[in-house]
């Protein structure tokens, strides 16, 4: 656990976009190895069906939209709620 610590400090003197791609990186490696990455095209074929879907969920009024800034603001606050 100490070097858990450790490095934890070390990421959070990082900048936001740095920590941004570092918590990327971190998710990606969580994923499980298929052996395959895909290209973009392939990512956007893979998933084309599920952005259709979720666009028109938002045309027809059947999601409620939330502001970024207000989505963010409650992840912080859950964020911090945990912390011990």
């Amino acid at each position: 656990m100490a070097a858990l610590k450790t490095v934890l400090e070390q990421a959070l003197q990082l900048s936001d976009d740095e920590r941004g791609e570092l918590i990327g990186q971190l998710l990606r490696s969580l994923e499980p190895d298929d052996g395959e990455d895909l290209t973009a095209d392939e990512w956007l074929a893979a998933w084309s069906g599920e952005l259709d879907q979720r666009a028109r969920e938002v045309r027809e009024g059947a999601v409620e939209l939330i502001d970024g800034d207000e989505a963010l603001a409650g992840v912080r606050r859950s964020i911090t709620a945990r912390r011990p």
